[in-house]
């Protein structure tokens, strides 16, 4: 009767420990912070208004898909920019949902697993394609940065 006892708790100890439970931290990675340069505003409520802002700036923002729900709003918009075609897909995060480093950790991930260049600001961000015309919808966007991509991590 005692190895069957000794078979079960260490069975139950392995489950326990590969669904983090006991031993070793598995928890939730921790947050990549929105970098520092990244201006605190301007806020926006929905990407219509980072929408509108691109056409404040002189970019006439054809919105191709959209998405609203309660944790904020994205859209792909196309944008014609020296004879090309230039895809920005915009984020905004609930400021109610998300807190600064949520959204600085969506970023991180777009900029180190997929080599992406964003312009950024407040709770929204844009990823744009071809990255090279990331710095024309900065310039379009008061407050906002050109957010390069970052090295890929080793594993």
């Amino acid at each position: 009767m005692g190895t069957r006892k000794s078979i079960l708790l260490l069975t139950l100890l392995l489950t326990l420990s590969g669904c983090g439970l006991v031993g070793g931290d598995r928890g939730p990675r921790p947050r990549t912070p929105m970098p520092s340069q990244v201006p605190t505003g301007p806020v926006y409520a929905s990407v219509d208004d980072v929408i509108t802002a691109l056409g404040r700036g002189g970019f006439d923002c054809k919105v191709t898909l959209r998405n609203e729900n309660k944790f904020g709003s994205d859209a792909t918009c196309e944008v014609q920019h020296r004879q090309t075609t230039v895809y920005n897909k915009i984020s905004v995060l609930s400021t109610s949902r998300f807190s600064r480093d949520e959204v600085g950790d969506s970023i991180a991930t777009g900029r180190r697993a997929y080599g992406q260049t964003f312009v950024a600001a407040g709770n929204w961000f844009i990823w744009v394609s071809p990255s090279v015309y990331a710095h024309d919808m900065a310039a379009a966007l008061p407050g906002s940065v050109v957010l390069e991509p970052l090295p890929l991590k080793e594993k």
